[in-house]
């Protein structure tokens, strides 16, 4: 047994200098920061279990295995009225380590401007320059092998990398060849190709994956805040317990303290029985973006009128709470090509060629070489609006003949369409340059010897907003999820232009080389109705829930200010994806893992005062 994975409540202290609620990416990280401290200590509860390393939760081989099992909170969405009503699936991880230790293992940054957007909402300190020392203090990066770089021309850039943090970064020891075609046919036209995506994540470039090079398994939360500090015996991590509210004191808000959190209530599976877990100085919300939200609600913060219909005890009123739900929409685009003399195996073929997949387990196991070392997409672009389209200008104009509450949820509070118009200045502002990505496109290691070649395309800037709220006063119960992915139509539109711009890569030489043929959107969809009828029909979320806790000022729909601490409290801070205000251009692991750093240095320096 770990020794501070707590495994009877008698081995509980009576209170704790901090309790966490949520043992994810941002909670061990901020736990483990805040344990440095041995007069500290520090409470982790997450209703997840600890895996088992086994291969679906630490093998690139069995990427995606965790979804939808045991590990996933399994949250399906309300039927999305925009995607011809279909329902989607939210992988969320419900383990210790949370998504980091289900998600594709993607490791890149968004562009600066992502973050400096952030800084523009009144959040000093929070930009790109503030954030820089965090995404580098949380990794530990090791560059591509000499013979892949001479191979790939694979480039990085030192200065932008950490090298003693506790995430490992990198490359697969195997990299399938069809990642230079990929990379040709963006050079080809015209594509930026900058040093270093974790400097400047504008072009197409190459993907480091939270990878441990030692053994060329999944770097993740777990491993990298909890495992190597299981003798901190101030830190506890107790698993299996679903935190059901806050426990609060008397609301001093109007007196301007504000409420005092002196804990929180949780179960365990299978018990009736509640208990508390106190707190000395502050509770700390790093729930997700998803179940953050419904703790509060639960716990009578968020939204008056909710509260009231749900005959919940209105503590705070703070309509931000749920709203303001962003994910990066996605949809795949399949070629088929022909069987080609000179295409090597891919990805693909490891699922159809059994002889091919057990020699590359048993050199995977003997060395920790070959195919079995690689899966997560490592080539990818992300481009500015007018990079791909020469259509910038009217796509962007669409969106600013719009009501600023138009396209958001019917009956939107005033301070949350408040906070779309602000949103809606800034991003418009910021993709009208070059230094903002609005699509991204990868590669996933396809054109294999049978017959698949996918992209995969995401919106980076999604104006759509969504939703989380609870329905019932049942803490066990999901929330109601509803991503309203595509309420706003003119984001439909950057996806046909997207597909017109992906059917110009495919007739490059690079990669006509793997004689492709047009499968999805299909060479007969040509209009702008008919491919946008394809979105609709076919769009997915990527699975980077974010916003529903956005960090901005209160009278635009914030949920907590810049230190992290929720509007109308003094001593509670939620820690995780939900405080983004605007989903940055990348996937979101490294992002959080620095707001976890970043927000455990803010909780040290209020603890001195």
């Amino acid at each position: 047994m770990l020794g501070t994975l707590i495994g009877e409540q008698e081995q509980l202290l009576d209170s704790y200098t901090y309790v966490i609620v949520g043992g994810g990416t941002a909670g061990l990280t901020v736990a483990n920061r805040l344990s440095e401290d041995p007069d500290t200590t520090v409470l982790v509860l997450e209703a997840g279990i600890p895996d088992r390393k086994e291969c679906a939760a630490i093998l690139q081989r069995c990427l995606g295995g965790t979804m939808r099992s045991v590990y996933d909170w399994n949250i399906t969405t309300e039927p999305q009225i925009y995607l011809s009503g279909r329902r989607q699936n939210l992988p969320i991880g419900k383990a210790l380590g949370g998504s980091s230790m289900l998600n594709g293992m993607m490791f890149d940054r968004g562009a600066p401007s992502d973050y400096d957007m952030w800084e523009d909402l009144g959040n000093p300190g929070w930009g790109w320059a503030g954030l820089l020392p965090y995404f580098k203090k949380s990794e530990t990066f090791t560059p591509p092998k000499p013979e892949h770089v001479a191979r790939f021309g694979i480039t990085y850039d030192p200065s932008v990398h950490g090298f003693d943090g506790y995430v490992q970064s990198g490359y697969p020891n195997f990299i399938y060849p069809q990642n230079k075609n990929f990379q040709d046919a963006m050079k080809s036209l015209g594509i930026a190709q900058p040093l270093d995506q974790a400097g400047e994540a504008l072009g197409a470039f190459w993907s480091p994956n939270t990878i441990d090079p030692k053994n060329m398994t999944r770097s993740y939360a777990r491993s990298a805040y909890f495992d190597n500090f299981v003798g901190r015996q101030n830190l506890h991590v107790y698993t299996s317990r679903h935190v059901t509210k806050l426990i609060t004191e008397d609301n001093d808000e109007e007196s301007g303290e504000g409420m005092e959190i002196s804990g929180v209530e949780y179960v365990k599976p299978g018990d009736a029985t509640r208990y508390v877990a106190k707190a000395k100085k502050e509770v700390i919300i790093s729930a997700g973006t998803v179940h953050t939200p419904q703790i509060l609600q639960l716990s009578g913060i968020g939204r008056k009128s909710l509260l009231e219909k749900l005959s919940i005890p209105v503590l705070i009123d703070l309509p931000g709470v749920g709203q303001n739900f962003q994910d990066h929409p996605y949809i795949m685009l399949i070629q088929s090509n022909q069987p080609v003399d000179n295409v090597e195996h891919s990805v693909i073929d490891l699922d159809r060629n059994a002889s091919w997949d057990a020699e590359s387990k048993a050199l995977f196991y003997s060395n920790r070489e070959g195919p079995w070392t690689a899966g997560s997409p490592n080539s990818v672009a992300f481009l500015p609006l007018s990079t791909y389209t020469d259509k910038a200008e009217a796509l962007l104009g669409a969106y600013t003949t719009q009501e600023p509450g138009q396209h958001l949820r019917d009956g939107s509070e005033p301070a949350v369409i408040a906070g779309f118009q602000k949103h809606r200045q800034i991003l418009l502002n910021r993709l009208a340059g070059t230094h903002t990505a609005a699509m991204e496109f990868i590669w996933l290691s396809g054109a294999n010897q049978r017959f698949q070649m996918p992209f995969s395309i995401s919106v980076t800037h999604p104006f759509s907003r969504g939703f989380i709220e609870i329905n019932s006063t049942d803490p066990l119960a999901a929330p109601i999820v509803d991503l309203r992915t595509g309420s706003n139509p003119v984001d439909l539109n950057l996806f046909v232009e997207a597909f017109r711009f992906n059917r110009r890569l495919v007739q490059t030489p690079a990669i006509q080389e793997l004689v492709p043929t047009e499968l999805t959107p299909g060479p007969l969809l040509r209009e702008d109705e008919e491919l946008g009828q394809f979105a609709r029909a076919n769009l997915s979320t990527m699975f980077h829930p974010s916003g529903t806790s956005a960090m901005q000022p209160r009278e635009i729909g914030g949920v907590v200010d810049h230190n992290l601490m929720v509007y109308g409290t003094r001593n509670l801070r939620v820690v995780d994806a939900s405080i983004m205000p605007l989903i940055p251009g990348s996937h979101l692991v490294s992002t959080v893992y620095a707001i976890g750093e970043k927000a455990a240095d803010i909780i040290k320096a209020a603890g001195k005062n």
